[in-house]
């Protein structure tokens, strides 16, 4: 007899271990690069350097100090003054916290409609959480409340945009790939219009001073700490339901009858990405305004490189959108240092880059594929 310690594995069985280890190597490259590019904004700004600050004192009042005093007051003793560090710190943090959002709420929609062109600018969420945040405000305006920072009104925008755009392209039952995008786009584009109708008719002088940089995507260090840490964790809590229901996302991926046929509750699975895509999504817009091709580049990279195994896709396109964000904020320090021309939207160099990639995309859904 042999010993079949001995004998080597099969490729069945190695097979499962090579996707893991490419995996796990793939992320520990992207996390070296988003911390590389971390260090990278703290250093470059008005001045170039490591700013002024301590690093750890600054993540204390930005995490735990500042959200603890909004919710209950006087636990901490005053934090101080802020320094340069908690500017960017403060940047920083919401880039992250952005560009993994979007990247995740592509994957979920993506997995919901079979759909690798799915994502939330094109689909309309974005600009749907977008004027939910401005009638919440015109609302608590209006009745004299104190202005918050979107949130429900955020997460109602986005669903119902999403609702929408889903009965529209439905057609016998089933969803049209490029009429779901041709929706998208118009939903969106009526979204964008109303939104700048409401600021120009009943939208009190400053509420949205910057309305044009914000509808672009634009990071401010005039975000509170509790708005922050409350996307954060929210954003964390979604993604970490997404990350273990990528599974479920796999068997999803075939047709309903082989799907059920495997134990899948299809019904509950498609409303929980529905559910997480808009959460997602509107954190997003709260803390950054609407930003395009996030949620289309990143899973699209991440695919490419590890497959369609979802659970590997939500981690790596999660880190990849934080990465993407910090780029384009170094990007618009960097012409800004250049040139002085002042801090550009975000949504400038992620449009500039996911356009193409979404046009190259589209190309075999139009029927012009050449090869």
């Amino acid at each position: 007899m042999t010993d079949r310690s001995l004998q080597p594995p099969s490729p069945t069985a190695t097979a499962p271990r090579r996707r893991g280890g490419a995996a796990t190597a793939v992320f520990v490259v992207l996390l070296v690069l988003l911390l590389a590019a971390a260090a990278a904004r703290l250093c470059i700004g008005q001045t170039f350097g490591w700013p002024d600050g301590d690093l750890g004192q600054s993540l204390w009042r930005l995490a735990i100090a500042d959200w603890a005093d909004h919710w209950w007051p006087s636990l901490f003793e005053p934090s101080g003054s802020l320094t340069v560090m908690d500017l960017r710190l403060t940047r920083v943090v919401i880039a992250i916290i952005v560009g993994a959002s979007l990247a995740c709420s592509g994957v979920a929609l993506q997995a919901l409609l079979r759909n690798p062109l799915a994502e939330p600018y094109i689909l309309g969420l974005s600009s749907g959480a977008a004027l939910g945040v401005m009638a919440q405000s015109l609302l608590f305006y209006y009745l004299h409340l104190r202005l918050g920072a979107g949130h429900v009104g955020a997460l109602l925008g986005a669903a119902a945009t999403m609702l929408i755009v889903y009965a529209v392209s439905r057609r016998r039952g089933m969803i049209d790939p490029l009429g779901l995008l041709l929706t998208g786009v118009v939903v969106s584009t009526i979204n964008g219009a109303i939104i700048m109708l409401l600021n120009y008719l009943v939208g009190p002088g400053g509420l949205r001073e910057n309305l044009i940089h914000w509808l672009m995507g634009y990071l401010s260090e005039s975000v509170s700490s509790a708005t922050i840490m409350t996307v954060a964790l929210v954003a964390l809590a979604s993604i970490g339901v997404l990350t273990r229901l990528g599974p479920a996302m796999d068997v999803a991926s075939f047709s309903d009858a082989e799907a059920i046929s495997l134990g899948l509750n299809l019904m509950r699975l498609r409303t929980t990405l529905f559910l997480l895509a808009s959460i997602l999504a509107a954190g997003a817009v709260v803390l950054a305004g609407p930003i395009a091709f996030v949620g289309l580049i990143c899973p699209h990279l991440i695919r490419a490189l590890l497959g369609p195994a979802h659970r590997a896709l939500v981690i790596g396109s999660a880190l990849t959108g934080a990465i993407l964000i910090l780029l384009a904020d170094l990007a618009a320090v960097g012409l800004d240092r250049a040139m002085g021309v002042g801090l550009m939207p975000i949504g400038i160099f992620t449009a500039m880059i996911g356009g193409p990639v979404f046009l190259w995309m589209l190309r075999p859904q139009l029927g012009r594929d050449t090869e």
